[in-house]
């Protein structure tokens, strides 16, 4: 697909407002806490009035999780905006969203869930991007790699193939290597489409 100048700033702020409403747990959570500190130091600590130490304590968790929203989404946006233009993608919210799932189907009559993860594993080396860091396993419908983000974090990448009466079904399965990170600068959803046409191709041609 095309971007155009219009389409640019609306992907922007549809992206940014899908990282916004991922992170607003936590923001919530932060509040949460350092309100909760904040008004245990001033009544215990400084022996002002429970109605001010409320108030002050509101005041300061609203400005910590407000602060944690704006410091958050937006680095990751210009790095999922940097992600999408490397790979010719348009930036999309579900770039926000972790794992990325894509799924395949294809006509594969005779071929068997080993040769088909051989021939995936195959156009995916063959295409060179996403670049390939590391195979973990080639096996019965089962290819599992490491591949390096251009600007986020290495993705890790699952396909798992199944045959049933010659219908072929692969999912690609993309996720952060690092398992706490809840956002990856959409490294894992480029990194998922791509892989779908490297996958597709394989199928369609075995």
């Amino acid at each position: 697909m095309t971007r155009t100048h219009d389409s640019v700033p609306r992907q922007l702020i549809t992206y940014w407002a899908a990282v916004v409403r991922r992170v607003a747990p936590a923001a919530g959570l932060i509040a949460l806490a350092v309100g909760g500190v904040i008004l245990a130091v001033l009544l215990v600590a400084d022996g002002v009035p429970l109605a001010s130490a409320l108030g002050q304590s509101v005041l300061a968790g609203l400005t910590c999780g407000a602060a944690f929203l704006l410091v958050v989404p937006v680095p990751d946006t210009v790095t999922a905006v940097r992600t999408a233009s490397h790979y010719g993608l348009s930036l999309d919210p579900a770039a926000a969203r972790l794992p990325a799932v894509r799924r395949v189907t294809a006509d594969s009559p005779g071929a068997t869930p080993f040769q088909l993860a051989d021939s995936a594993l195959h156009a995916i080396k063959l295409a060179r991007t996403p670049v390939v860091a590391e195979v973990q396993e080639l096996g019965h419908g089962k290819v599992a790699l490491i591949c390096q983000a251009p600007y986020g974090p290495r993705v890790q990448v699952s396909i798992d193939i199944t045959v049933a009466e010659g219908r072929t079904v692969a999912a690609i399965v993309c996720r952060p290597t690092v398992a706490w990170k809840r956002l990856d600068g959409g490294a894992s959803w480029a990194i998922a489409g791509t892989l779908e046409r490297s996958v597709r191709a394989a199928l369609s041609t075995s």
